[in-house]
């Protein structure tokens, strides 16, 4: 990703937590435990009270969505410098969505979740069965499979860094117009290069060239992001609230340059 020396630091109103640790595995299930607890008491403070008591079918657990739909999504395939400079003139792609409606009635609550350099992995699946269970609805998204694209771990020159945060807002656009979604209660979580996406998202300046479905994030929830970019021009950010959550020591995203946000 291009680094602009001299950039106006972001005002982000962010939180960074650090809990994990190596010290053993145990220390690491406690450190999980108590981030999640730290984003579920994120979400219920965006998305108010009432959440955990959703009707739900009689025998089906809480954690099993009510339905499973599968969304195609419209994106391009833009170089960072493209989505910069706000051209378009990329390649046209689809990737795809996995909306999972949580048990309940009427509009709820959503969690859009984006995944890291490995692609959707098994990190993911913990996070929808706790916010299904919550009466939280969740929408995965798939910024790889589409664009032939397995893994950036060990290259991420295959795919723009900024592509992911075009499929975030790209998503908007089919969330916006499903009858189960609550449009003012969507949340966007990330992990990695995914969690760099959520925390840039926020950014006003990309809203306004990339993000037409009329709708914004009511929070923007990053793991582990890469923090150490920043922008010439307009580097606000939207009036929502912002929630780094970091581990550490890491060496591949360091803690120090999310330092900078808080």
């Amino acid at each position: 990703m291009e680094r602009h020396k001299g950039a106006a630091r972001s005002a982000f109103a962010a939180r960074v937590c650090f809990g994990l640790t190596d010290a053993s595995a145990r220390a690491v299930r406690g450190a999980r435990r108590l981030m999640t607890v730290a984003v579920v008491t994120t979400l219920l403070t965006v998305f108010g009270a009432g959440l955990g008591s959703t009707a739900h079918a009689q025998g089906i657990p809480k954690d099993v969505p009510a339905r499973v739909e599968m969304y195609p999504i419209p994106s391009l395939t833009l170089s960072d410098r493209q989505f910069l400079s706000g051209d378009d003139n990329g390649k046209p792609v689809t990737v795809v969505g996995e909306l999972r409606v949580a048990q309940g009635s009427g509009r709820l609550p959503v969690v859009v979740l984006m995944h890291g350099s490995g692609g959707v992995g098994a990190n993911i699946a913990p996070w929808t069965r706790t916010f299904n269970a919550m009466g939280i609805s969740t929408f995965v998204i798939d910024g790889f499979t589409g664009r032939g694209i397995t893994a950036t771990s060990t290259n991420q020159a295959q795919l723009g860094r900024l592509n992911l945060i075009l499929d975030i807002y790209h998503s908007l656009d089919v969330l916006a117009k499903h009858p189960r979604v609550d449009p003012d209660r969507i949340v966007l979580m990330g992990f990695s290069r995914g969690g760099q996406a959520a925390l840039y998202a926020s950014l006003d300046r990309f809203h306004k060239r990339w993000n037409t479905s009329g709708l914004q994030f009511a929070a923007y929830i990053p793991f582990y992001p890469d923090c150490a970019t920043t922008y010439v021009g307009d580097t606000d950010v939207v009036a929502r609230p912002i929630r780094i959550f970091h581990g550490g020591p890491d060496d591949y995203n360091p803690v120090r340059t999310c330092k900078a946000f808080v």
